[in-house]
């Protein structure tokens, strides 16, 4: 699943998650359109926002299609 369906599976707006994980708005709309790979997130914003998605970090990185292109 790319960042944009997991967003939309946990119920959150872009600009809702950015919001509630404290990561800059324009970072999340890259990761939403898929100018920016989530996968490159530092561990820190990452941490961030597998805790805003109820998800443990592995859960975070295993959700998201490896390898790929987010679109």
């Amino acid at each position: 699943m790319n960042f944009k369906e997991l967003l939309k599976s946990k119920g959150l707006s872009g600009y809702a998650f950015a919001k509630k994980s404290d990561i800059h708005q324009p970072a999340v709309s890259k990761f939403v359109t898929g100018k920016r790979d989530p996968l490159n997130m530092s561990v820190y914003s990452a941490k961030r926002a597998a805790s805003v998605l109820g998800m443990s970090l592995d859960e975070f990185y295993d959700s998201l299609d490896k390898g790929e292109k987010h679109k």
